[in-house]
């Protein structure tokens, strides 16, 4: 198991050195923005094929350390010009692409994601960083919704970094026409706190396992020691075996299959392996059957300790999501059928 994890997790924590230019913004040093009207600032797809009825706006996990310019001078932000941190960030990508495609149109912009050295910093530091790259994933939203959406009803989903910009989107961004098409946002390993629900209408946490216009969201763990300090405030969670939001226990059985991609192409599923409850007190999901030794990076330990299994969020219950979406496609699209006002069931 441990090389299924090597190949799919630790690629998603790539150290991407480069020698493309930057622009100097103060004290910072930042990449040119995405110019989102142009098609290289969107990850390709394979492939053609019909337009499916929905679409996915995807955003993608931090996938870069800090880096050198040319000058030798260190960035926080991706470049998304450079050949090698795009390739970082296409093997997470295809992570959520695979994840959404037979249900989904994808849509997932390049963006000036800050690095993973960014997020050991406090929390003033981290926010005054993140201003760029949620800038550039307004602007894509922006472009997506009026350029390539053509109307269609759509989920946003991240992970990690991903999933703070779609819930930042939804609390900032949407409008309400937009939130009546939104059929759900998957927003994979972040926090969402209390006082973010009493602020913001259309943060709704999911209740079940087909509910519209809801976010999902869930953190993963073998104990709760392993709880990462960055979302001691979480307040939402919900078991993506069962779909439930009490401790009821999902055991292995129910979990339809682990999927693991490698760089190669290939992929591999593991049955029966992982069960999972709630613990309701913490808001997070514990886990059980896998070995932590396994899963353990120490150069993130000090946000995600061992038996954290952030990196593995959206691979621990791939098939249970990918059917999930299914469900709430159609959950969302009888609704409409039968004239429901907006999406929310």
């Amino acid at each position: 198991m441990k090389n299924l994890f090597l190949s799919a997790a630790v690629t998603a924590l790539t150290f991407a050195a480069a020698g493309c230019s930057s622009t100097k913004n103060g004290k910072e040093i930042i990449p040119a923005a995405p110019d989102y009207s142009l098609q290289n600032m969107w990850y390709a797809t394979a492939g053609g094929g019909e337009m499916k009825d929905a679409d996915v706006f995807y955003v993608t996990p931090t996938c870069v350390w800090d880096w050198k310019d040319s000058t030798g001078r260190t960035v926080h932000y991706m470049d998304v010009e450079n050949p090698e941190q795009r390739a970082a960030t296409d093997a997470s990508t295809r992570l959520g692409y695979e994840l959404f495609r037979k249900s989904c149109n994808f849509f997932s912009p390049y963006y000036r994601q800050i690095t993973m050295g960014s997020w050991f910093g406090t929390e003033e530091e981290i926010e005054e960083k993140y201003r760029t790259a949620h800038q550039d994933i307004v602007n894509a939203f922006h472009y997506y919704m009026e350029h390539l959406n053509g109307g269609r009803p759509f989920f946003l989903a991240g992970h990690s970094q991903g999933a703070k910009a779609i819930i930042r989107l939804i609390e900032d961004t949407m409008t309400e026409e937009q939130y009546s098409r939104m059929i759900a946002a998957y927003a994979f390993g972040f926090a969402i706190s209390g006082s973010e629900l009493e602020k913001y209408p259309y943060l709704k946490p999911a209740g079940g396992p087909d509910d519209c216009g809801v976010i999902i969201c869930y953190n993963s763990v073998s104990t709760p020691e392993a709880i990462s300090p960055a979302f001691k405030s979480n307040t939402v969670c919900i078991n993506p075996i069962n779909w439930r939001t009490d401790s009821t226990y999902a055991p292995a059985s129910e979990n339809a299959g682990s999927v693991f991609f490698h760089r190669s192409g290939r992929s591999d599923t593991l049955f029966n392996a992982v069960g999972a409850r709630i613990l309701p007190r913490e808001h997070v999901l514990r886990i059980d059957g896998l070995d932590d030794e396994e899963y353990f990076i120490p150069s993130i330990s000090g946000l995600f300790p061992k038996g954290n299994y952030h990196v593995q969020e959206i691979n621990l219950y791939f098939l249970n999501l990918q059917q999930n979406i299914a469900d709430r496609l159609r959950s969302y699209e009888q609704a409409h059928r039968q004239g429901t006002p907006g999406t929310e069931q």
